[in-house]
């Protein structure tokens, strides 16, 4: 039949395939076999560049102290935190969450107020015709947060973002702080952040703006540790302040002894009297001389404590302090009757030179502002507590208004002026100088007419004990 010769013809046609010989599958096998070498071994060298660059960011950031964050959408509360940058931030053993709110909770609430203005300040307004014609569109819909030298995404760049949405680039539902890691020059944020501790370090943050091809835009920034040039900058201004204040006490009160001398130099120059008035001017300016000699030895002492760096060694207290009461029973003014009590003391890693001119001025005022009483008692004690040796002289002398006690560290400044009470003012500020020096303090408390209290605090050193 007809229709059968025909379906025979077809299904006899032969089908056409290329087939390879032994020698052109080995040589295609070999071609691939190179082109997957040379791609596994681009593929590893750009894995080596990525490790090599990871690593000297990583180096860097680790010797500038401080670490890198990036925000992949400002829109988005996601916060990646690198593990360095939770290191120097005092979290990192706990690990930090990322989380950009979370992040500002930590800052110190001064300082997030006035980044939280400064980003608002900068922060440009764009508004195009088609937003403000249209209703309902509200001043924070109008609002871009692009700086003045970059560019808008074109609506194409825009429209290619949502392919390249993640979960991490999605809009929060929660409105999102305005974005404090503004961008351009002279735009570092410096802040105080609270560390695991609870306390609050200085720190540094620059950042820059990062538009990707696709995806939102980006806030990538470094911060770094400031701490301690922070206090660095706090101890040069009182440095000054203290240096302003020292300048003005020694203009002012060194002019009054210089006054003296002149005015009673002139007195003499003018004086036709007897001789004893004479010898009685003469009295005086010696006198102020004296005096003007004294404070200008307090001064140079003063100058050499300040710049002088202390040598921490063993000092034995119980013999400096034997021998210091035992000098001063023989040289200062005291009382008829002197009682010294003072309790054992230990061996105290300290400055041996320093030491002894702090315990040699308590001694010396305490002796001098009990020597109107006919019984003068005097107590040293010293106890061990919370890792600092505590040190107090007390007397039962004239004593002091609390209310003017800073008054008592200050040059020159003294709360008496009574001529049989001899002082310059300065022995009492070169104590809170040295003190200050030996990473100490010195507090003073006192009642009118019933004696006063000096106590020094000094630090224990560490791996330090206390043997007496």
């Amino acid at each position: 039949m007809p229709g059968r010769n025909h379906c025979f013809r077809i299904l006899s046609t032969p089908i056409m395939t290329t087939s390879l010989t032994g020698n052109e599958k080995d040589d295609l096998i070999r071609s691939l076999t190179r082109q997957l070498s040379v791609a596994q071994a681009e593929a590893n060298l750009h894995l080596a560049e990525v490790r090599r660059f990871n690593f000297i960011v990583s180096e860097i950031t680790e010797a500038a102290e401080g670490g890198i964050f990036v925000r992949q959408n400002i829109a988005g509360d996601y916060m990646w935190i690198s593990e360095q940058l939770a290191e120097i931030l005092g979290y990192g053993d706990i690990g930090m969450p990322h989380s950009y709110r979370q992040f500002l909770e930590q800052i110190h609430p001064d300082d997030l107020d006035r980044a939280l203005e400064f980003a608002a300040m900068r922060k440009p307004v764009r508004d195009t015709v088609a937003q403000e014609n249209e209703p309902g569109t509200s001043v924070s819909a109008q609002t871009t947060d692009f700086p003045e030298n970059e560019t808008q995404p074109t609506p194409e760049a825009q429209a290619s973002t949502t392919d390249a949405q993640s979960v991490l680039s999605l809009p929060s539902r929660k409105p999102i702080p305005e974005n404090i890691f503004i961008t351009g020059p002279g735009t570092h944020l410096e802040f105080r952040y609270l560390n695991q501790q609870g306390d609050y370090r200085w720190f540094r943050a620059s950042a820059k703006r990062y538009q990707p091809e696709a995806g939102p835009e980006q806030i990538i920034g470094l911060i770094l540790d400031i701490h301690d040039v922070k206090l660095l900058e706090a101890q040069r201004r009182a440095v000054n302040e203290e240096l302003k204040a020292f300048m003005y006490s020694v203009a002012h009160d060194l002019r009054a002894p210089v006054r003296h001398i002149a005015s009673f130099a002139e007195a003499i120059r003018e004086e036709d009297g007897p001789t004893e008035e004479r010898n009685l001017y003469l009295g005086y300016v010696e006198q102020s001389a004296e005096k003007l000699g004294k404070m200008i030895d307090g001064l140079l002492k003063l100058s050499k404590n300040q710049n002088y760096v202390p040598r921490i060694a063993p000092v034995n207290i119980e013999e400096m302090l034997t021998e210091l009461i035992s000098k001063t029973r023989q040289t200062e003014h005291q009382a008829p009757e002197l009682i010294i009590e003072h309790d054992k003391f230990p061996i105290i890693e300290t400055d041996a030179d320093l030491i002894e001119q702090v315990l040699q001025n308590l001694l010396s005022n305490a002796v001098k502002y009990s020597s109107n009483e006919p019984r003068a008692v005097v107590n040293i004690r010293y106890y061990l507590q919370e890792a600092q040796h505590i040190i107090s002289f007390s007397d039962n002398g004239i004593g002091f208004d609390p209310a003017y006690a800073d008054k008592l560290f200050k040059l020159f400044s003294r709360l008496y002026v009574d001529n049989d009470i001899p002082g310059t003012g300065v022995g009492l500020a070169s104590v809170h100088r040295i003190v200050r020096n030996l990473n100490g303090v010195i507090e003073a408390d006192g009642i009118p007419g019933k004696g006063a209290t000096f106590t020094l605090r000094l630090p224990v050193k560490v791996g330090a004990t206390s043997a007496f």
